[in-house]
């Protein structure tokens, strides 16, 4: 399993929102870029950038911030946050991002979700899955809905989607440790790699979800706070046999 650190932008700040609320927010610095060299330091593989601006607003809000984290580690990066168009996603891919994170645009438009993977390949592209209680929710994670979780996948699925990232909202930012059970039956519904964030407080964690089989482990407030050392994290979990 693949652990990935993340760098949440806003303001072109690195922060850590609580349950994804922007007025519940921590600075952690004010050089995304730094943070990017100190993880690829650390033994990281890739780094999971979001743009809250843009998750928010619908465009765009971090894209100085998104270059210099690019240009300062050769690590791959997955990028999401406001990316709701195909031409959006290749617009990102071409500004140095490795994949592109769909979310809102799943539910509200998915013919680009479709676009995107026709133009860049399924590889490239994945489908964050941020939920409430099971229900999707969007916009930053501002607006609920009543959308499945598991319905959304299965219809990515049918589009092409080979990739999911799955956060459980009420978990993220919290060191509350993941919805294990969640992941587990999504695990077990939905054939595809899965990435999990949301919650994760302590190395056992990492190594619980590296054994229920999930494919990566998206890791923020507790690399920041030092409650994870993220090398410790990277050499155990490489351990596990899922």
């Amino acid at each position: 399993m693949e652990v990935i650190p993340a760098i949440d932008l806003r303001g072109g700040r690195c922060v850590r929102l609580f349950q994804g609320d922007y007025g519940k927010e921590t600075v952690y610095s004010d050089d995304p870029a730094g943070v990017a060299r100190r993880w690829h330091a650390a033994g990281a593989t890739r780094i999971h950038v979001v743009d809250l601006d843009g998750a928010r607003d619908g465009v765009p809000g971090n894209r100085q911030a998104v270059a210099r984290i690019a240009a300062a580690t050769p690590l791959p990066i997955q990028l999401g946050g406001g990316i709701r168009t195909a031409v959006g996603a290749v617009g990102a891919i071409e500004s140095g991002a490795g994949r592109v994170v769909f979310g809102t645009a799943a539910i509200e438009t998915p013919d680009e979700v479709k676009g995107a993977i026709k133009r860049l390949g399924a590889e490239r592209v994945i489908v964050s899955v941020d939920a409430r209680k099971g229900k999707v929710a969007t916009r930053g994670w501002t607006n609920a809905t009543e959308v499945d979780a598991v319905d959304l996948m299965r219809n990515m699925i049918d589009a092409g989607v080979g990739r999911f990232m799955y956060t459980d909202i009420a978990r993220d930012g919290t060191s509350a440790h993941p919805n294990f059970e969640s992941i587990e039956a999504i695990l077990g519904l939905i054939d595809r790699p899965i990435i999990a964030a949301g919650g994760i407080a302590e190395i056992a964690d990492l190594e619980r979800l590296a054994r229920i089989g999930v494919e990566a482990a998206v890791c923020g407030k507790a690399i920041y706070t030092g409650e994870i050392e993220l090398a410790e994290a990277i050499r155990r979990v490489s351990e596990i046999k899922s």
